[in-house]
């Protein structure tokens, strides 16, 4: 991959790049639309999380899903106008952080994760963690209206770019 220009690459193309071609410092982001947001997703190492808030300056909001499929939790953050608003570990609801850490805890409740007293709603034993972390990851889907089906961000050729 040219280091200078951007290249349409597959969700398994990047991964190849990550691998085959970029340093250890390195990651490939590959940018695309999905209704009124813009996305981007990221492999190699993390660089993109810090700068969540500054991407949110302007009125613009960005959300960030980290699926640490090496180690959990995954994790939620919300930045708007350069503000990490909210965030949290799937799984881990009761411990927000953020300027508004609070932001989502009504939806929360709503969607049976946590109960009124900010305690979890389901248990390990009746539910596994996967089905736990579904009512979360459907909430923040509806919520932030996140409608792009994984097999098109998979499968499709997006923009991308190897960034340090």
């Amino acid at each position: 991959m040219d280091r200078r220009r951007a290249a349409p690459l597959t969700d398994r193309e990047e991964i190849t790049v990550v691998w085959d071609e970029a340093c250890d410092d390195d990651a490939v982001i590959r940018v695309g639309q999905a209704g009124e947001w813009s996305f981007a997703i990221e492999h190699g190492i993390p660089c993109a999380g810090g700068r969540l808030a500054a991407v949110s300056r302007g009125g613009v909001e960005a959300l960030r899903l980290d699926p640490c499929v090496d180690h959990s939790p995954s994790m939620y953050s919300y930045a708007r106008d350069r503000v990490l608003v909210c965030g949290f570990g799937i799984g881990e609801e009761v411990w927000r952080w953020g300027q508004q850490p609070d932001f989502l805890l009504a939806e929360l409740i709503a969607a049976g994760v946590l109960t009124a007293d900010d305690e979890y709603a389901r248990d390990d034993i009746s539910e596994s963690s996967q089905e736990r972390d579904r009512h979360t990851l459907a909430l923040l889907e509806t919520r932030f209206g996140l409608t792009r089906p994984r097999e098109e961000v998979e499968g499709q050729p997006l923009q991308a770019f190897l960034v340090r």
